[in-house]
């Protein structure tokens, strides 16, 4: 019996490319952005906002697409999936809030 080669993490995460990582990169992308727009110019945080609220919709759309799938009602990626969706929701909507105020203030 071969044994299976053991991969580090990076290379175990990025083993089947898709929208969890595009998603997640977006996120880490868009939270550092906002913070150095807390220190720095106005647009720097309006773009933070607007690249965090293409993350939060994308994680919408990922959850949403495990709801369509068809699964199990009682299996844990549904109920993870409601989970997700919920707290993405309320995660868009404050960052539309927060890109409209920055383009107004």
């Amino acid at each position: 019996m071969a044994k299976a080669k053991k991969q580090n993490f990076i290379a175990a995460y990025f083993s089947n490319f898709g929208l969890r990582q595009i998603c997640d990169i977006l996120m880490v992308i868009g939270a550092v952005v906002l913070i150095v727009g807390l220190c720095t110019v106005d647009i720097v945080l309006t773009i933070g906002f607007g690249v965090y609220a293409v993350a939060a919709a994308l994680a919408i759309v990922r959850a949403a697409a495990v709801l369509a799938s068809g699964i199990n009602h009682r299996a844990p990626e549904y109920k993870n999936a409601i989970v997700n969706i919920c707290i993405m929701c309320v995660i868009f909507a404050l960052t539309v809030f927060g890109f409209v105020w920055s383009l107004v203030a």
